[in-house]
C-alpha cells in the first residue's frame, strides 16, 4: 500500500490566482471587522500566515488598495481566529514594506493595524 506525502502547512506556494482568489471572497470596501466571515471560508489561506516574507513578493503586481486589503485581512484574522498566530513571520510586514516602497503607507494606517492587533511585530517587525 502506497501513502501519499505529506507537506506541513508552512509548506503552501503562493500564487496570484491564489491572491486573487482570497481577495474576490472579501468585500469590496476597507475590511473593517471579519463579521460576516469566518475561519472556515479561508482554512486554504491560513498556511499562508507563517509563509516567508519573500513569498510575499509576487503581490508587487497589486494595487495599493489590493495590498492595503491583505494587510487588513491578515491583520484581523490573526488578532481574531484561533491558530491564525503568526508572530513575527505575519504577512502584514512584507506587505507594508510594499507599502512603504510605494510611498503608499501612512500614520493612519499604521495606527489601523496597531489598534487591531496584539502582534508586537506589527507593522514593522522585528527591531534587529
Amino acid at each position: 500500500m502506497t501513502l501519499g506525502v505529506w507537506k506541513p502547512a508552512s509548506e503552501q506556494m503562493l500564487s496570484m490566482t491564489g491572491l486573487t482568489g482570497l481577495l474576490e471572497q472579501l468585500p469590496d470596501d476597507a475590511l473593517q471587522s471579519l463579521d460576516g466571515l469566518t475561519a472556515d471560508a479561508f482554512e486554504a489561506q491560513r498556511g499562508w500566515i507563517k509563509l516567508p516574507a519573500q513569498s510575499w513578493a509576487l503581490s508587487e503586481t497589486l494595487s495599493s488598495d489590493q495590498i492595503r486589503q491583505l494587510i487588513r485581512f491578515f491583520t484581523l484574522a490573526e488578532y481574531h481566529w484561533a491558530g491564525w498566530e503568526a508572530g513575527k513571520l505575519s504577512p502584514v510586514i512584507p506587505l507594508v514594506v510594499q507599502l512603504k516602497q510605494r510611498d503608499a503607507f501612512d500614520a493612519a494606517f499604521r495606527r489601523w493595524i496597531k489598534s487591531n492587533t496584539d502582534n508586537r511585530y506589527l507593522p514593522n517587525g522585528a527591531i534587529l
